[in-house]
């Protein structure tokens, strides 16, 4: 089915992270700390969704650095942790994203983010990486209160768009994102990154490339069906 509403996640899906491992190899001297970092944050992302204490996703990071550091036996410092958050604004996209970005808006599908990253950041890292003119929205789970994947976060999107959650495909390189956009009525298509696989523990999308520039090939040739 063509929908012609595209839904992207930014962090991993558009932006690439690993920039961010010299940074946290500068500050815990150790460049795989930083995956660590990210995978608490998902985690305390999930556990203020479903316990209903959201937390802004900076407070959340901030406090998954600090935790990080405790467990190094370390601590960190207010310079420490501005550094990464003054690195996490500047990420430049994966090298095919622009290219793929810009034919799917040249072939008539509407561009929209959504990230549980808070406003200011996503805002922030949009206009360094030279994305924003490409979007029609750039969104926050912020307004749900609530993070990817719950439903409610994919509905920020649905109401910007004014549109029913059918009528929109998200787009992610994670696995739990798409298959929170399918529960919650959504089509989606996975960006299976480094060799990345779904957990058919979930749903699996009917679109999925090992990039972004394969991604919109798929659904530019659907479109032409």
């Amino acid at each position: 089915m063509h929908t012609p509403l595209l839904v992207f996640d930014v962090n991993e899906t558009l932006l690439d992270l690993a920039p961010l491992d010299a940074c946290f190899a500068d500050v815990f001297g150790d460049a795989d700390t930083r995956k660590q970092w990210f995978a608490s944050l998902l985690h305390w992302s999930t556990v203020t969704t479903l316990t209903g204490e959201f937390l802004d996703f900076s407070e959340l990071a901030a406090a998954c650095l600090d935790t990080l550091a405790r467990q190094r036996g370390e601590t960190l410092n207010a310079a420490d942790k501005q550094t990464i958050f003054d690195a996490i604004t500047t990420l430049a996209p994966h090298p095919e994203v622009p290219a793929a970005l810009e034919r799917l808006q040249s072939n008539g599908f509407t561009l929209v983010a959504l990230t549980n990253s808070a406003q200011k950041t996503v805002d922030a890292q949009f206009e360094n990486a030279g994305l924003t003119p490409l979007f029609k929205h750039v969104l926050s789970v912020d307004q749900a209160q609530h993070y990817k994947p719950h439903p409610s976060a994919y509905a920020v999107a649905a109401n910007a768009l004014d549109c029913e959650p059918a009528a929109m495909r998200l787009i992610a390189a994670h696995d739990w994102d798409v298959t929170g956009a399918m529960r919650a009525g959504c089509q989606a298509a996975f960006v299976a990154r480094g060799g990345a696989v779904m957990n058919h523990a979930g749903e699996i999308p009917d679109v999925v490339g090992a990039d972004l520039s394969e991604v919109a090939e798929r659904l530019i040739a659907a479109s032409d069906d």
